[in-house]
């Protein structure tokens, strides 16, 4: 009996709306269900509105975990790219300055490097 919310409830109406086009619902049946999606405070409120109406072509709780699994395994994936570019970078930026010593320059193009590295990481992650 977990509580909802709006996103919730707007993806009850969107199912209704699908099933109305699809002829699956008459307009007084889409206009009372969603009724009761879109003042649905719990759950089962939105099962009981979609009720007796297939799944076949809408993205069931598994796929949807699925999808949610592999995006965290693309995250997970991006961000050890990230920690290992970050690492070279500062093993490169070691061996540099015990080479060539410290200077300002060395450090400029490393930091710069860097913060390249960071931010495509963090657009990268974004945009998926």
């Amino acid at each position: 009996m977990a509580l909802i919310g709006d996103h919730d409830r707007d993806q009850a109406a969107a199912r209704l709306k699908q099933h109305y086009l699809r002829g699956r619902l008459s307009l007084e049946e889409l206009t009372e269900r969603l009724e009761v999606a879109l003042t649905a405070r719990r759950d089962r409120d939105v099962r009981v509105a979609l009720s007796g109406l297939p799944t076949f072509g809408l993205r069931s709780g598994l796929d949807e975990a699925w999808r949610a699994a592999r995006h965290t395994a693309f995250v997970v994936a991006v961000w050890s790219l990230w920690w290992a570019a970050s690492l070279v970078l500062l093993i490169g930026y070691v061996a540099t300055v015990v080479a060539q010593g410290l200077s300002l320059a060395i450090g400029a193009v490393f930091a710069a490097l860097w913060l390249l590295c960071t931010v495509a990481a963090k657009r990268i992650v974004r945009r998926r």
